[in-house]
């Protein structure tokens, strides 16, 4: 019974699922693009740019994962919206740049393109900086007297974006001055500079209610999930950091340089954050496929490594000895991927392992208690199906 009960879940959440995961394949298209673009332009990404790429990835993973086992957990959503505002939000700036300074006329869409690079990136920094805090680890707002919080934050991030839409801004920050709001309202440039003044201040209150609201959850909340919410609170205190940084880099040129490098660090450390909570705390029953993904990104990094330099290698020797390259180089590096790969996949296999280890039976009495009240209080959020609840509640008591 409990069989086919899953089997009707699981049917019932493909959609979700299919679509979490198409999130992902399109913003891999689109950083892709983007790299190859920039590459076009100006040599290649800078490696905070492949940093960025890369953690916008992992928002993509992360959420689609959540979304396939749970279709309905805000959290999950959160992330994949993420990830698509940001590949957006790549692929649109280097794009206007391509078509409106490279090879202008050559590609369509160049203005539309400069639009949406403008002020697509808001809403996955609003997500990040402020919504997250406020909703995670269950979806949920810790308490009814956070509305407020959460109201104001939707209402300031709405004008923010409205005005970003509208202000008659340039690419003047990546070296095209030339590059316009097609859609800028230039005879109410004064306007739109009170505006930012008023809002800038009031986004980095919010972050600190958000941040509030984080700690207020940390407090009250039981053992089990107060596991699962101190990592985000780490992630979540360098987003506040950066943000801070950010603000004061206006005043102080000296932060500037740092403040690129700790802001890509920050929205990296969010799904790591998420990622470590899942496979230390089982938060989302996705322990197995987390583990793989982290071995498998991590082996997919390694062996990239070894491949260029194998190449590079390879290549001056037969320079060296020949006068000249040859394609013999790249079978050469194949036979050394090939022979290298189940080495390292095992020895990163083992690493993750010892580093995500389940809990030790020293205490499972009382951490047996407290798993069930955090699935009492998932059951009664929605985020767990009776049939869910009632099979890990067996799970957990041994019948």
């Amino acid at each position: 019974m409990n069989h086919a009960a899953s089997l009707t879940t699981g049917r019932a959440q493909s959609p979700a699922a299919f679509l979490s995961w198409a999130f992902v394949g399109i913003y891999t298209l689109l950083a892709g693009v983007t790299i190859a673009l920039e590459k076009a332009q100006v040599g290649g990404s800078s490696l905070i740019d492949l940093w960025v790429l890369v953690a916008a990835l992992a928002y993509a993973v992360v959420g689609a994962l959540i979304v396939s086992r749970h279709p309905r957990h805000v959290i999950g959503w959160m992330f994949s919206v993420v990830a698509l505002s940001f590949g957006v939000a790549f692929f649109s700036s280097v794009y206007a740049v391509q078509a409106l300074v490279v090879v202008p006329g050559t590609l369509p869409f160049g203005q539309a393109a400069a639009w949406f690079g403008l002020w697509t990136e808001i809403p996955a920094i609003a997500v990040v900086g402020l919504f997250l805090p406020l909703l995670f680890p269950d979806g949920h707002l810790p308490s009814r007297r956070w509305r407020p919080a959460a109201f104001g934050s939707a209402a300031v991030v709405a004008f923010s974006t409205l005005s970003t839409m509208l202000a008659p801004a340039t690419y003047a920050s990546m070296g095209y001055p030339s590059i316009r709001n097609p859609f800028g309202l230039d005879q109410f440039k004064d306007i739109f500079q009170v505006l930012d003044a008023v809002l800038e201040p009031l986004l980095y209150l919010i972050v600190f209610v958000s941040g509030a609201a984080l700690l207020a959850r940390l407090r009250g909340s039981d053992l089990v999930r107060r596991q699962q919410v101190k990592w985000f609170a780490y992630a979540a205190a360098l987003v506040l950091a950066s943000f801070v940084v950010n603000a004061l880099a206006k005043v102080v040129p000296l932060l500037a340089p740092v403040s690129d490098p700790i802001a890509a660090i920050a929205l990296a450390a969010l799904p790591a954050a998420v990622g470590v909570a899942i496979l230390r705390h089982g938060l989302y029953e996705v322990d197995l496929i987390i583990n793989k993904t982290v071995v498998y990104v991590l082996l997919t990094a390694v062996l990239g490594g070894i491949y260029t330099a194998a190449l590079a290698f390879f290549q001056r020797l037969f320079v060296a000895t020949t006068g000249q390259g040859s394609d013999l180089a790249i079978v050469a590096t194949l036979f050394v991927l090939a022979t290298v790969f189940t080495p390292v996949k095992n020895t990163l296999q083992e690493r993750v392992d010892r580093r995500i280890k389940p809990p030790s039976r020293h205490g499972a009495h009382r951490v047996g208690i407290d798993e069930l009240v955090m699935l009492a209080e998932l059951h009664r959020s929605g985020v767990l199906t009776d049939d869910e609840f009632a099979a890990k509640k067996k799970q957990i008591l041994g019948i």
